[in-house]
């Protein structure tokens, strides 16, 4: 399994994720975290973060969970013939709703587990694949629903990572939040790992590190 989990953005170590994806550069983008935007915001980001993934080498592709909702057996092959997978930043309840939705969590699973897939994710993206969203609520509204959603809460996430992740700690805009998310960590006697800006969360087969 191949995941590179970063706090913000691709963090300071874009070569170490570029040597994990290989030769072949397609990547598919989810931006599904952000669909409490206007669709004019969300279309900027998306068109923003294409260009960051093409000036780096990338041939980017947006993948909408949105467009998959009901039908995953239409998102399967997707899925399985991509060698990365790109997941932004934004509500983690809502893109855990997307991966509900869509079956796009299932299919990850299987996929990391199976293939030589990568997948990347900052801030919400690398949280999602952790055990559980309990304490993330401290930073993220559970209760923001936006349209073609409903409004049950999912806690579990993906269970790939063992440690919580705290992305943004002791950053200029988000501190506050994550040192409520680490509070709560500690509190119930969870392991985690905080993640500043810049950081990243590596598991490479059976290796497991954080690069600061």
């Amino acid at each position: 399994m191949k995941l590179y989990l970063s706090s913000e953005g691709f963090g300071k170590h874009l070569s170490r994720l570029q040597h994990m994806v290989g030769e072949d550069k397609r990547v598919l983008f989810v931006d599904n975290a952000k669909d409490y935007n206007s669709p004019e915001e969300r279309e900027a980001h998306v068109l923003e973060k294409q260009k960051e993934f093409e000036q780096t080498g990338f041939d980017f592709f947006e993948l909408d969970l949105r467009n998959y909702f009901g039908s995953p057996a239409t998102l399967k092959p997707l899925v399985e013939a991509a060698p990365f997978v790109w997941v932004s930043g934004g509500n983690t309840f809502i893109l855990r709703r997307a991966f509900e939705y869509s079956g796009f969590g299932t299919l990850l699973q299987n996929a990391l587990k199976s293939t030589d897939m990568v997948y990347g994710g900052s801030s919400a993206g690398s949280i999602i694949m952790t055990k559980t969203l309990r304490g993330t609520e401290k930073g993220d509204d559970p209760y923001l629903i936006p349209s073609g959603y409903n409004d049950e809460i999912i806690w579990d996430g993906l269970g790939l990572v063992y440690p919580q992740l705290v992305p943004h700690y002791q950053s200029q805009w988000w501190s506050n939040e994550a040192q409520a998310m680490v509070d709560y960590f500690e509190h119930n006697d969870l392991k985690y790992e905080t993640l500043r800006d810049g950081e990243v969360y590596i598991v490479d087969g059976d290796k497991e590190e954080k690069l600061t």
